[in-house]
């Protein structure tokens, strides 16, 4: 199992936490929010290449930025039930006031593996946050957007959340949480 670096970035929108991992030279940026200047700076300092962004789920505070990212040359990959969001009113920031940058995403995900350079990811669909809400395994880390946080599960009251998908993607995720991953929460 590859070893990774994380960075941990918490967005100033709605404390919304993005994750940098990282290995010697390359980098995937997971749930990016509004950290853009923070993003960038921190992998120009460690010199690093920006591979992809990976969204757990399409709500604006997890992919404020994700346009800036994508005008520098950053594909970004998201589940098919949510991809509307990055160009639609799903993303709920119109429901707060928020301007979004909409864009369409470069790669639609589904459940199972992929490889982005280096990079061996496991992608968990976990409805019930959103409706293409994922979970991601990279190595020995868990990222778990909005599907579950250190002490609680996310918000299921927004148009296509559901607490009953939710709790059979909490009783799918149990398996994982007897592994000795390191969790990384969405909050």
């Amino acid at each position: 199992m590859n070893q990774y670096n994380v960075h941990e970035i918490v967005s100033d929108l709605l404390m919304e936490h993005c994750y940098i991992i990282y290995s010697e030279h390359d980098a995937l940026i997971i749930d990016p929010g509004d950290a853009y200047e923070d993003i960038t700076m921190f992998l120009k300092q460690n010199n690093l290449k920006p591979l992809a962004v990976l969204l757990t789920h399409g709500h604006f505070d997890h992919c404020i930025c994700c346009r800036k990212l994508q005008n520098d040359g950053l594909k970004i990959y998201i589940h098919e039930l949510d991809e509307d969001k990055l160009h639609s009113d799903g993303n709920l920031a119109n429901l707060f006031g928020i301007n979004f940058d909409q864009l369409y995403a470069d790669k639609r995900l589904n459940e199972g593996h992929i490889k982005i350079g280096d990079f061996d990811i496991e992608v968990i669909h976990t409805p019930g946050h959103s409706e293409g809400s994922v979970c991601y395994i990279i190595g020995n880390h868990f990222f778990s957007g909005d599907t579950f946080f250190e002490n609680g599960v996310g918000r299921t009251d927004f148009y296509d959340g559901s607490m009953l998908k939710l709790r059979q993607s909490l009783r799918k995720l149990q398996q994982y949480l007897r592994k000795p991953y390191i969790f990384h929460y969405g909050h």
